[in-house]
């Protein structure tokens, strides 16, 4: 491979990883307020 090559490779696996970890954290934030509105919203609820 040539150098052009290889930088394309490294540059694409960099936006790929930096995309993953981006949505990654998306999810996680979105799933923790789920769950908080869902335990206030069902497990509270009897109280």
């Amino acid at each position: 491979m040539n150098d052009a090559s290889q930088f394309a490779t490294a540059m694409l696996a960099l936006v790929f990883t930096g995309a993953l970890l981006v949505t990654g954290q998306l999810f996680i934030e979105r799933r923790a307020q789920h769950d908080v509105v869902y335990a206030t919203s069902h497990l509270l609820r009897p109280l």
